[in-house]
């Protein structure tokens, strides 16, 4: 992909609907990323969250937020954590038995799996299928499988564009009612992108945008009421929060995970604190990206 491609999918992929201009609709009081500023130019670091929640019985649930692309020392630092955990209930659109590991090759010809091999080869990062190891016996599939998703969007007519479409027109209304707050205002504007076009070292700068960008907007995050509206936002947390359940009614199981990308995870804690009886204890950081 060229660079001029890349520039523009990055600038479109800045233009969704983001957490500050949703904050009114959030009920989430944690974050789940953010964006460390280094003391030199083009430097600093994104960082996703693990936040630790217990319920009355005792059971220990941490939230794994994620971003798809990242260093592979992050992904490393995962792999020995999810080893620690009774089970790990992961975020695949796939069907159960598929179970991607870095050895194998990881088969995803979608237009979303192209844009992040892309972005992760301009960025200089790694691609989450091709590190994570998930055929590990504590791994468990808690998403849709694509005929699932796709018989879930027919029943609602709904199909990428129109959810890009609904995500465009709620952001152009949210806009509209921050009257110019510079607290909004997205890390690619035009300057930004200039500087970076012409820095001596062009990924470092563009990783640094993109890393801000996503802090910023804490992961690309939309309020309660349109992410119910969304399958691949709402049934897909209800799909993970329905194993959950299931997973709560195993004795044996004290230490669960849901490993899932940051922009579920608002959603996901909502209902456990509220529907489950889990009560939030810490969160701790891990970098992602470190820039340079």
């Amino acid at each position: 992909m060229s660079l001029r491609l890349l520039v523009l999918g990055l600038v479109l992929l800045a233009q969704q609907p983001c957490a500050d201009l949703y904050a009114q609709q959030t009920e989430s009081a944690s974050r789940f990323v953010r964006f460390v500023a280094g003391s030199d130019v083009w430097q600093g670091e994104l960082q996703t969250a693990i936040s630790s929640y217990r319920n009355d019985a005792g059971v220990l649930l941490d939230l794994v937020a994620t971003v798809h692309i990242a260093d592979q020392a992050y992904y490393a630092e995962l792999n020995d954590y999810f080893s620690t955990r009774d089970a790990v209930l992961y975020e695949l659109v796939a069907d159960a038995n598929v179970r991607p590991s870095p050895d194998s090759q990881v088969s995803n010809s979608s237009v979303l799996g192209f844009v992040q091999r892309s972005l992760a080869s301009f960025l200089d990062v790694s691609f989450q299928l091709e590190q994570i190891d998930y055929s590990p016996a504590n791994f468990r599939h808690a998403d849709l499988n694509p005929a699932q998703l796709r018989q879930i969007m027919q029943d609602k007519n709904e199909n990428f564009f129109s959810m890009f479409i609904s995500l465009a027109l709620a952001q152009l209304a949210t806009q509209q009612s921050q009257n110019g707050n510079s607290a909004t205002t997205s890390s690619f504007n035009l300057l930004a992108l200039v500087s970076a076009l012409i820095a001596e070292d062009q990924t470092s700068a563009f990783k640094y945008l993109f890393a801000k960008e996503l802090g910023r907007s804490d992961g690309m995050i939309v309020g309660p009421v349109l992410e119910q509206q969304l399958t691949i936002l709402g049934d897909r947390n209800r799909a993970a929060l329905d194993v959950l359940v299931d997973s709560l009614n195993n004795p044996n199981e004290q230490k669960l995970s849901i490993f899932y990308g940051a922009a579920h995870m608002p959603g996901i804690e909502r209902e456990i604190i509220r529907s489950l009886g889990f009560q939030k204890r810490q969160q701790r950081w891990l970098t992602a990206w470190k820039i340079p």
